[in-house]
């Protein structure tokens, strides 16, 4: 998982976590398999974006996310980068191990 750089107030790493899935998952009152990304309202947008820039700016919130867009970004960017962080932390169309392992027949001891 690489991280995706967003330039605000200077260049900032956007990285999704485990702790900021889990946060997330709260935050949104449903699991990450049941998100509809696309719909995501600005404010998802704004907290999955707080989320990915947690471990560099610990105190940040989803209002001052939105501020950091306002004067530095545009909301065009902001969605398409949230959109890449996600990509980067699950990966496009890619299986989880748990999906693989029940697509994989069984092999066979003789």
């Amino acid at each position: 998982m690489l991280p995706v750089i967003y330039k605000l107030d200077q260049d900032r790493t956007l990285k999704l976590g485990f702790r900021g899935i889990a946060r997330l998952e709260k935050v949104f009152g449903a699991n990450v398999d049941k998100w509809n990304l696309k719909e995501l309202s600005f404010e998802q947008i704004a907290e999955i974006l707080a989320e990915a820039l947690r471990r560099e700016i610990p105190d940040i919130t989803a209002d001052k996310v939105m501020d950091l867009v306002d004067d530095y970004s545009d909301i065009n960017t902001a969605i398409k980068k949230t959109f890449e962080c996600i990509n980067e932390t699950f990966g496009k169309n890619e299986e989880t191990a748990v999906e693989k392992s029940q697509t994989t027949p069984p092999e066979v001891v003789n």
